[in-house]
C-alpha cells in the first residue's frame, strides 16, 4: 500500500524537536525544529526546502546528545551573520573598544597621532 501524501505532509504533524544550535558564528541558541530542518533537508530559520541550502553549524539534541549538521537558505545565512556583527560591535561599543575594522576614522588622532575610538 503506498501514500498519495508528500513525505512534507507525513511528517507535518511530528511535535517539534527541541535542540541545542550552535551557528558557524554566534552564540549557541536553543531551537525547536522539524525533522526536516534537523536532517538538513530544509532552512533552519524558514523550512524551505526549494533554495540552495548552505552548512549553517551543528545541532544537538536535548533527548540522547546527537551532533547534527544543519542548513541555511542564502538570505537567513547571510541575516544570521548580520546579527553576530552587529552584536559584536554593540558589545564593542559598550565596552569602549576599538570595533573590528579598526579605529573611528572620523575621530581626531591622539596626541600620540594615533586614532582612538570615541
Amino acid at each position: 500500500m503506498t501514500s498519495d501524501l508528500t513525505p512534507h505532509q507525513l511528517t507535518a504533524a511530528r511535535p517539534p524537536i527541541a535542540i541545542d544550535y550552535h551557528p558557524i558564528d554566534g552564540p549557541a541558541q536553543q531551537l525547536l525544529v522539524s525533522g526536516e530542518q534537523l536532517h538538513a533537508d530544509a532552512c533552519l530559520y524558514c523550512g524551505t526546502d526549494q533554495q540552495q541550502l548552505h552548512t549553517a553549524g551543528h545541532a544537538y539534541t536535548h533527548s540522547g546528545g546527537l551532533a547534527w549538521v544543519v542548513v541555511a537558505c542564502a538570505a537567513h545565512l547571510a541575516l544570521g551573520r548580520a546579527e553576530v556583527q552587529a552584536a559584536q560591535a554593540a558589545q564593542a561599543n559598550a565596552a569602549g573598544a576599538v570595533p573590528a575594522g579598526g579605529a573611528d576614522r572620523g575621530a581626531p588622532p591622539g596626541p600620540d597621532g594615533v586614532t582612538r575610538a570615541s
